[in-house]
């Protein structure tokens, strides 16, 4: 169960998404909002200012809440640039699945909806190539009690997760939460130890700047299904967004 605020947020975008609202527009009041959805000022107050830090509202003093005139708001296609976009025609890859015993993550358990962080998770580790070069490292998780012994077995031979996990509808039509950033990481990283081991070429680095990728994926019912956190070389990654 998403917290009320984050429910609020949704609403919110949601309605900015159908032209409920336009950029520019005013949005509900906070005491209309803590009417609308019977919680307190500070659920109201919580779910607003994350949407202004987050770039979508713009609050007036004295005035109220608006839509931020702002590309944020605009509906946009984001596609993720890989090695055979950049190359088609040298790029080899290959990936390797690597699937761990269940364990305890407090903090990976509760981005998966756990209230105590108590429950086990399982770790799909996916380590891609491109021309015998590491190009990204990807941890997907999920509680453990979702796979069976034949659903490990399967992902460990690169099985899709979704189709092991039952999930018949296409996850990237799926609510997702996801933030892009550039990290520096050093000799005391197992990500860093991983990539230097396999390339030569970084032998003599103290550290490598990597792009991180971490995503949650939320099924129909806005219930975290997956957690995702990849690593990788800003030579074979990009994005692109283009706007309406």
């Amino acid at each position: 169960m998403l917290p009320k605020y984050e429910i609020i947020k949704r609403d919110i975008i949601k309605k900015i998404d159908e032209g409920v609202f336009n950029a520019g527009e005013k949005i509900y009041s906070e005491s209309e909002l803590k009417e609308k959805y019977s919680v307190s000022n500070t659920t109201v107050v919580k779910a607003l200012n994350d949407l202004v830090s987050e770039g979508i509202l713009i609050r007036k003093q004295g005035k109220g809440t608006f839509v931020r005139r702002h590309l944020l708001h605009k509906k946009v296609l984001f596609s993720e640039l890989t090695p055979k976009d950049n190359d088609s025609q040298n790029a080899i890859e290959k990936t390797i699945t690597n699937v761990s015993s269940p364990y305890t993550d407090k903090k990976i358990s509760m981005k998966l909806g756990s209230r105590t962080g108590k429950d086990k998770i399982v770790q799909i580790r996916q380590i891609a190539y491109v021309n015998d070069v590491i190009w990204k490292i990807q941890d997907r998780y999920v509680f453990s009690n979702k796979l069976t012994a034949n659903t490990i077995k399967n992902l460990n031979k690169g099985a899709s997760l979704s189709k092991e996990l039952n999930i018949t509808e296409d996850t990237a039509n799926f609510p997702i939460k996801m933030k892009i950033r550039a990290v520096i990481l050093d000799r005391y990283s197992e990500i860093f130890r991983m990539i230097v081991k396999e390339n030569s070429d970084l032998e003599d680095k103290e550290d490598i700047a990597l792009i991180c990728l971490k995503k949650t994926t939320y099924n129909s019912d806005e219930e975290p299904i997956i957690y995702m956190q990849s690593y990788m070389h800003p030579n074979y990654y990009a994005i692109e967004i283009t706007s309406e």
